[in-house]
């Protein structure tokens, strides 16, 4: 198991480029269409297998059937995107995915198509995150092949993905008995740490210099 993506949710794309153009100096390259929950993104890689997405709801696709991913209806409704796009969670691969997937009475474990890429995807079923982004959704790509590879660097370098909460050992036990390998060099990028409450800190080198978000909890 290792770190796969970061996520932040995003009132459009237009929003998204337009906050990763003032606030990291770059332009972020599209990614595409999710027509199993009504959005679209915007990709690029940070870091040797491990890239950065910006997800919105697509406006030109018709409404899913189902709760969209990464609480984008609840955010809406809220108003809490309104300002700027918000750092919301993570996603961790796993090879066996739909083998080893449990607990399907909170979570759901889908099969997502964009483009040509194909994966199994398991999240909770009202798309909130798990302790409040601290525990990550899990991914695993068709033929076990993640797109980061072909996605287009535009400069943005992970520097640290930090993970705080309250019961941070139940955290850390958890991704241990999924698999998680701390040797594993993506993984030496996400750092752990007790806090008060859930939160999210992620820190970029950026055309514009260091950047950190604090985020999770939303």
């Amino acid at each position: 198991m290792k770190i796969d993506h970061i996520a932040f949710a995003a009132q459009s794309l237009d929003q998204a480029r337009a906050y990763a153009l003032q606030r990291f100096g770059v332009k972020l390259p599209a990614g595409g269409k999710h027509p199993l929950m009504g959005t679209h993104n915007l990709v690029t890689r940070i870091a040797p297998g491990i890239f950065l997405e910006f997800i919105a709801i697509d406006p030109e696709a018709p409404a899913p059937n189902r709760t969209r991913w990464f609480a984008l209806d609840r955010l809406m409704q809220e108003g809490k995107l309104e300002d700027a796009p918000r750092l919301f969670g993570w996603v961790a691969s796993l090879p066996g995915l739909a083998r080893n997937a449990t607990d399907l009475s909170q979570h759901e474990l889908l099969e997502v198509s964009r483009g040509d890429l194909r994966w199994h995807f398991f999240h909770r079923k009202d798309g909130e995150a798990e302790a409040g982004g601290c525990l990550p959704a899990m991914i695993d790509w068709a033929g076990g092949k993640s797109p980061v590879d072909n996605m287009q660097d535009v400069g943005l370098h992970l520097n640290q993905f930090q993970l705080a909460h309250p019961e941070m050992a139940a955290i850390r036990a958890k991704l241990d008995g999924l698999g998680w390998d701390a040797a594993c060099p993506e993984n030496r990028y996400v750092a752990f740490a007790d806090a008060a409450r859930p939160a999210l800190s992620l820190v970029l080198d950026t055309p514009n210099g260091r950047v950190q978000i604090e985020g999770g909890g939303v």
